[in-house]
């Protein structure tokens, strides 16, 4: 685990999903089993949720245990499995244990002989080398554990898909085995690597009855991002273009703002100022990706080296740093790497399996912004580097994250309708994946920006006699919104083929009805984010 995950005072946001394993922990109690699978990009803060989920829940009656999955030998695993599972067992029942397991052990001697039993077998299974057999002993334990307390577990497997890193033939089958039978153990398990999550879940467990219940670890949203940024800020005056800035260039992930906004504070601080500036963002920036040393630079190298194959290195790396220029489709990737489509097409399908990209429609992505910033300004500068020995390369880089974040404000400033209006000019009948199904977004002849009897202005896009009527609300849109819209579209007296809204601060219940029931398109925010990016524009922050 990079970094600490963030518990008590230190967590943020997430009440939603806590709110939810709260419910399940509850319903586990009273005999309804329902397992959790959290997924989303690394460090999204899945680890802070599961841990302060452990650190707030005040249900009795269960053991927790929790186990971080990394890459080691399955006796490592199950070492660290047995030793959670038996201190937190033994706490419950009122016990002072120590933490190694002789002590756990021992202390187990009396009070769980039956559990302890089994615990022995598991043993004396991996010294056997009986691995697989060992596997399913071991995770049977929490069901000796419920005959022997009458105590139910909660089992956290963090980064859940690496149990194919343990040295057993099929880690999932075998779960999908245990947890078909254990009524009373409840799993919640997380991975950064969504579709190969999600693959287990539908494929290998899916005609099983243990089901889990998938969600999804988003980044911070606009508000609660912006929230963040002043609990960080706390005591410092910052522009809003600034903040702005700060949730579209990190795309809210909390680990990188929780960073950078840091280090902001802390160049502002030395320059003697209760106020942030420009000049501290790009200082900051500088300091933790930039330099060599920096905190962000070193997770991005680390995790890049610890994804990639050694074989495929050249190749996945080349598709990741076209992605980063703008290359985004797999003709223009096999271009840009001199490449035939095929072998681009096997580089970027192994990205995807890793969880690095993602496809929507015919674009592809890499779903972490800093990564995305990190290959291009960073890797490839100090890669493409011709001129060495003394010259003060951090003094370009300056440069160049100066100019990169007065582009950024720039386009950030402009309205929101003729962000809009760019971005469909664009369009050139590509497919993209929006409101759950594949849209064809057409090569407009006319983008026009007009406004309405009430002042709204809206893009009216024309191709071939046909029209899409866009508009965009940076405020809550409520039911009068809707019905407003409808009698603008009305007035024109155009033929339609599209009506779309744009929530960028969301909408009310009552209008989200009444615009599925007129069949108007609703496109929030976040997928107005992924289409300014599937274009190269800057993610939109609407505060």
């Amino acid at each position: 685990m990079f970094s600490e995950p963030a518990i008590g005072e230190k967590f943020f946001g997430r009440e939603d999903v806590l709110e939810l394993l709260t419910k399940r922990a509850a319903a586990l109690k009273d005999g309804y089993r329902q397992n959790v699978a959290l997924t989303g990009q690394s460090l999204s803060g899945k680890s802070s949720i599961i841990l302060q989920f452990l650190y707030t829940i005040k249900e009795e009656g269960f053991v927790p245990v929790y186990v971080e999955v990394v890459k080691e030998p399955f006796r490592s695993f199950a070492n660290k499995f047995v030793a959670t599972m038996l201190y937190n067992s033994l706490i419950k029942m009122g016990e002072a244990p120590g933490i190694e397991m002789e002590a756990l052990m021992e202390k187990a001697r009396g009070k769980l002989p039956k559990t302890l039993a089994a615990i022995k077998t598991v043993n004396s299974l991996v010294e056997r080398g009986d691995l697989d057999e060992a596997y399913l002993n071991l995770l049977a334990l929490t069901s000796s554990l419920k005959d022997e307390t009458g105590l139910s577990c909660i089992v956290m497997l963090d980064e859940f898909d690496n149990l194919e890193s343990l040295g057993i033939r099929n880690p999932f089958l075998g779960f999908g085995k245990i947890i078909m039978v254990q009524k009373d153990t409840m799993y919640i398990v997380s991975s950064s690597r969504n579709e190969a999550i999600k693959k287990i879940i539908s494929e290998k467990l899916s005609l099983l009855f243990g089901n889990f219940e998938v969600v999804n670890v988003s980044n911070f949203d606009l508000e609660t991002a912006a929230r963040f940024i002043d609990s960080k800020l706390s005591g410092f005056d910052i522009d809003m273009t600034i903040k702005r800035f700060l949730i579209a260039f990190t795309d809210g992930n909390p680990f990188y703002l929780d960073k950078i906004a840091g280090r902001t504070k802390e160049m502002a601080l030395g320059r003697m100022k209760s106020y942030i500036e420009k000049e501290d963002v790009t200082g900051a920036i500088l300091d933790l990706v930039y330099d060599s040393g920096g905190s962000l630079h070193q997770y991005l190298l680390n995790y890049l080296l610890e994804l990639l194959d050694t074989k495929n290195k050249d190749i996945l790396l080349g598709v990741l740093c076209a992605i980063a220029n703008g290359h985004n489709k797999t003709t223009e990737i096999a271009r840009s790497l001199k490449v035939k489509q095929a072998d681009a097409a096997k580089g970027m399908l192994r990205l995807v399996e890793l969880g690095l990209i993602s496809k929507n429609g015919v674009f592809y992505n890499i779903d972490d912004s800093m990564l995305e910033f990190w290959l291009k300004y960073v890797y490839q500068r100090k890669k493409a580097f011709l001129i060495d020995g003394m010259i003060d390369k951090r003094s370009v880089f300056a440069g160049e994250v100066d100019a990169y974040l007065s582009a950024f404000i720039e386009e950030l400033s402009m309205p929101i309708t003729a962000r809009i209006a760019e971005l469909f000019n664009l369009f050139s009948n590509e497919l993209f994946f929006v409101e759950s199904r594949n849209i064809k977004l057409p090569h407009f002849t006319k983008v026009e920006i007009m406004e309405s009897e009430n002042s709204k202005t809206y893009i009216a896009a024309s191709f071939r006699g046909n029209f899409w009527i866009a508009q965009a609300y940076e405020a809550a849109v409520t039911e009068n919104d809707i019905v407003n819209y409808v009698r603008n579209v009305k007035n024109m007296g155009h033929k339609l083929s599209n009506k779309i809204i744009m929530p960028l601060k969301g909408m009310d219940e009552n209008a989200r009805l009444l615009a599925k029931e007129l069949k108007i398109s609703i496109w929030e925010g976040q997928a107005l984010n992924r289409l300014l990016k599937a274009y190269g524009k800057k993610r939109a922050a609407i505060l």
